[in-house]
């Protein structure tokens, strides 16, 4: 799966693919803003068959915050992805 989403990523923020890694920031790293984000969900749900709430993420990571800015990395992502498809909210995920 990282394998696609780095393609996702790559296409939507329009980044070179050697740099990023599980420990990439959207924000941070690569620049993203919303749209960037709401595009990288269209597609992370072609790719993988789930949705990535963003909004649900930064709120969580918002509670959890301990004074650094306010990110995701890629990593979070594909826990995220991974988490849906094991309390069933997908019924398919590309992994490689």
């Amino acid at each position: 799966m990282l394998l696609d989403l780095e393609r996702a990523i790559c296409n939507v923020l329009r980044v070179s693919g050697p740099g990023i890694n599980p420990a990439t920031r959207l924000i941070g790293d690569l620049g993203a803003g919303s749209i960037e984000l709401v595009d990288l969900s269209c597609n992370l749900r072609q790719i993988a068959g789930a949705d990535v709430d963003f909004s649900r993420i930064f709120r969580q990571k918002c509670a959890n915050q301990d004074g650094t800015p306010l990110d995701i990395t890629l990593q979070e992502i594909m826990d995220y992805v991974r988490a849906q498809v094991a309390d069933g909210h997908t019924s398919r995920v590309v992994v490689h």
